[in-house]
C-alpha cells in the first residue's frame, strides 16, 4: 500500500514539475511573439524590412518645411543663398532645402555661398568638389578675415563671435550682388536655446535668433529654416548622408571654455536628468507672456497706461533703458508680409509641410498625404 502510494506522489509529482516547465517556456514563446508583434510589424508597415533604420530625409524636410511655412520664410520666386562653412549644419540644411525645392508650392533658386576666412587649413577644394558633382550652383569668397581678427579682436571678445560678425557682413555684400534676396543660414533649435540661455546669463536679455530677421541695411532677409530641428538629429542624418563635413580651421574651433560651450554642455546635463527641458524651452519661444515680465513697456497694470506702452494721454512710456519704443532685435523689422505681385506661402496652393506633393504646374492638382510631421 505503501509503495502505491508513493508512486501515485512521484507521478503527481513529477507531472507538476513537467507542467511547471511547459507554462514557463510557453510564457517565454508568448512573450518572443508579443516583441516581434510591437517591434517588427511596425518596423514592416515603415518600410523598413530587415530592421534597417529609417531614413530621416523626409522626417527632417517636414520639419523644415514646417518652419518655412510658420514663418513664410521662403515665396515665390525667392533666390536663397544659403551660406555653406561645411560643418554638419550648413550640409544638412542644402540637402533639406533642395529636397523641398522639386516638391515646394512655390518656386525658388538656390545657391551656395562660401566664406573663406584665411584660415589655412580650410578645404575649400572639398566644398567645390562636392557642389559639382551634386549640381549646385555655387560661389566661394575669399577674404581676409582671420587675419582681420588677430589685428583687431577687442580684449575680451572671442574668436567665434567676431568672425561670425564679420562673415555676416560679408554675406550681407554678397548677396544682392548674386541676385539673392533671401540668406539661409543653418542655426538649428539647440543654437536658438544656448541663444536664450546666453542673452540671459551674460547680456541681460530675454532674446534668441529669430527664424526670419530684416536686416537693418533694409535689402537683405535672413531664415534659419533648420529652428525645429535638434542638432542631434542633424548628426544622425550627416552620417546617414555621408556629407563631407570639414573643419573651419578656426584656432578656437572646439575650446570648452566658450560661453557657447558652456551653454550646450548646461543643456545637455539638464536634458539628461530632466527629458523634455529643451522642447519645453523651444516651445516657450513661441509663447511670450510679456506682461508676466518686469519689462515696463509691457504692464498694462501700471497707472494710466496701455498694453501699448502708451499713457492715456498718448505720450509713450520711456523702457527700463530710457527707450521710446522696444527695440526690435538686431533691427528686425519682422517677417516680411506677401505683396500683390510677390504673393506669400498661404496665397499658393499646396504645403511646405507635406515634402510628397508636386509644383502646382507639374500637370495635376497637389494632394496632401494623410499623417502629420
Amino acid at each position: 500500500m505503501r509503495s502505491v502510494m508513493s508512486m501515485r506522489y512521484s507521478l503527481h509529482n513529477f507531472d507538476s514539475q513537467k507542467m511547471s516547465v511547459l507554462q514557463e517556456e510557453f510564457v517565454s514563446i508568448m512573450t518572443r511573439m508579443s516583441s516581434l508583434l510591437q517591434i517588427e510589424l511596425p518596423r514592416r508597415r515603415r518600410g523598413t524590412a530587415g530592421g534597417s533604420p529609417r531614413s530621416l530625409l523626409k522626417p527632417l524636410a517636414r520639419r523644415v518645411g514646417r518652419a518655412i511655412e510658420d514663418f513664410r520664410m521662403i515665396e515665390d520666386g525667392d533666390r536663397v543663398l544659403c551660406a555653406m562653412s561645411g560643418g554638419k549644419d550648413s550640409y544638412a540644411m542644402l540637402h533639406l532645402l533642395d529636397y523641398l525645392r522639386a516638391r515646394a508650392p512655390v518656386r525658388f533658386e538656390l545657391l551656395a555661398v562660401t566664406v573663406d576666412q584665411g584660415y589655412r587649413g580650410f578645404q575649400t577644394d572639398v566644398l567645390e568638389r562636392y557642389f559639382r558633382e551634386k549640381g549646385f550652383a555655387y560661389h566661394v569668397e575669399r577674404t581676409n578675415i582671420a587675419e582681420v581678427i588677430d589685428d583687431t579682436m577687442p580684449l575680451g571678445d572671442t574668436h567665434c563671435s567676431m568672425c561670425a560678425r564679420l562673415r555676416r557682413g560679408v554675406l550681407y555684400r554678397l548677396a544682392p550682388e548674386l541676385g539673392c534676396n533671401k540668406i539661409a543660414l543653418g542655426h538649428h533649435a539647440d543654437d536658438l536655446l544656448e541663444t536664450l540661455l546666453m542673452s540671459q546669463f551674460f547680456n541681460g536679455e530675454i532674446c534668441s535668433m529669430p527664424p526670419i530677421l530684416r536686416a537693418r541695411d533694409g535689402r537683405n532677409t535672413v531664415i534659419r529654416p533648420l529652428c525645429y530641428v535638434w542638432e542631434e538629429e542633424i548628426i544622425r542624418f550627416t552620417a546617414e548622408a555621408g556629407f563631407p563635413v570639414i573643419c573651419c580651421a578656426c584656432p578656437a574651433c572646439g575650446d570648452n571654455s566658450l560661453k557657447r560651450r558652456q551653454m550646450k554642455l548646461l543643456l545637455s546635463r539638464l536634458e539628461a536628468d530632466h527629458g523634455g527641458i529643451k522642447s519645453s524651452l523651444l516651445r516657450a519661444l513661441s509663447n511670450i507672456r510679456a506682461e508676466h515680465l518686469l519689462d515696463r513697456r509691457f504692464l498694462s497694470a501700471l497707472a494710466g497706461t496701455t498694453t501699448a506702452g502708451t499713457t492715456t494721454a498718448g505720450r509713450k512710456i520711456a523702457g527700463p533703458r530710457g527707450n521710446a519704443e522696444p527695440a526690435a532685435s538686431g533691427g528686425a523689422a519682422g517677417p516680411p508680409g506677401p505683396t500683390p505681385e510677390k504673393p506669400g506661402l498661404d496665397e499658393k496652393p499646396g504645403r511646405w509641410t507635406s515634402p510628397g506633393i508636386h509644383r502646382p504646374d507639374a500637370g495635376r492638382k497637389p494632394v496632401l498625404p494623410a499623417g502629420g510631421s
